[in-house]
C-alpha cells in the first residue's frame, strides 16, 4: 500500500513579502519573494515556506498570466520543494492553484505529489494542502 500524506494548512500567514506587482494590473516580468508560516486546524505552527515567483508570459487565447512559483517548505519532520506554473489571475481571484511537490528530507524524502493553495487575503494569507505519496 502506498504511503500517502495529506497536510492541511487552513491558515498560511504571510510573514514577509517583497514584490513589484501591481495586483490590480499585474505585468509580465514582475517578481516577488515570500516567507509564510503554516498553521494547522488547532492554530499550531507546523511549518514555514520560503519562495519566489515571476510573471513570465500572457497565455494566448484567454489572457492568463502564467507565473512560475518555486518554494521550499520546512516542517519539524522533513522538507518539501514545490515549483510550477499557476495563472496569476486565478491567484488574485482566490481560485485554487497547484503545482508539483517533491519531498527532499525527513519523512517526506522521495515522496511526490502537489502543493495546492488559494489566497484568502492579498499579501496576507492563504489556505493550503500538501498531498504526497510514494
Amino acid at each position: 500500500m502506498a504511503d500517502e500524506i495529506v497536510i492541511r494548512v487552513p491558515k498560511e500567514i504571510v510573514v514577509k513579502v517583497v514584490d513589484d506587482v501591481e495586483v490590480a494590473e499585474p505585468q509580465v516580468g514582475q517578481t516577488g519573494t515570500f516567507d509564510d508560516e503554516l498553521y494547522d486546524e488547532d492554530d499550531k505552527l507546523i511549518g514555514t515556506s520560503h519562495g519566489s515567483f515571476r510573471i513570465e508570459y500572457v497565455r494566448p487565447g484567454d489572457g492568463g498570466l502564467l507565473t512560475y512559483y518555486t518554494e521550499d517548505l520546512t516542517f519539524e519532520d522533513g522538507t518539501v520543494h514545490a515549483e510550477g506554473w499557476a495563472d496569476f489571475n486565478d491567484v488574485r481571484a482566490s481560485e485554487w492553484v497547484h503545482y508539483p511537490a517533491t519531498g527532499t528530507g525527513g519523512r517526506y524524502a522521495g515522496l511526490t505529489g502537489f502543493r495546492t493553495w488559494r489566497m484568502t487575503g492579498v499579501r496576507a494569507a492563504a489556505e493550503a494542502r500538501l498531498l504526497l505519496s510514494d
